[in-house]
């Protein structure tokens, strides 16, 4: 395991306190991205599946599904490193020298996991379900198990 996917890991398990903070959907985010070219909106999209795919992950190990949870930690890292390339380029067509990037973009991730965590927990005292029965988490979840199709839409929607 990687050591940034560990410290984002760690904060998950962790249990969080609190009202959940209300995330923007993808939709609303990707008009943004198309309305305004801004780069960085595309980089936020990949933290947020990345920190999505770690909830999903850190809930799984909890239950002991070790395979599953490897899995999404996976997929969680393909989008950190998405994340990381997008916000090189950014760096690169800025002019300027990407200095500890991952870390910028762990830090990133675990700033919206801790979003994530408190929904889901929030979900889960209303409703003993994480994510099962809210209409925004299922929708991101079943988008960004699919990173291809998630890229391409972002750019082009």
């Amino acid at each position: 395991m990687k050591s940034p996917t560990l410290l984002v890991l760690a904060l998950l398990l962790t249990p969080k306190l609190g009202q959940s903070a209300e995330l923007r959907t993808f939709d609303e985010l990707r008009v943004q991205y198309q309305t305004y070219k801004d780069p960085t909106r595309l980089s936020y999209l990949y933290n947020r599946c990345a920190a999505l795919q770690l909830n999903v992950s850190a809930l799984l190990a909890r239950k002991g599904q070790q395979q599953g949870a490897k899995d999404f930690e996976a997929l969680a890292q393909h989008y950190m490193v998405l994340s990381e390339a997008n916000e090189r380029e950014i760096d690169k067509k800025r002019g300027m020298k990407s200095k500890d990037t991952m870390k910028t973009v762990t830090r990133n991730v675990a700033n919206v996991s801790e979003t994530y965590s408190k929904r889901m927990n929030a979900n889960f005292a209303k409703r003993g379900e994480y994510l099962v029965g809210d209409p925004q988490l299922e929708s991101e979840l079943a988008e960004c198990n699919l990173p291809d199709q998630f890229k391409r839409k972002a750019l082009t929607d």
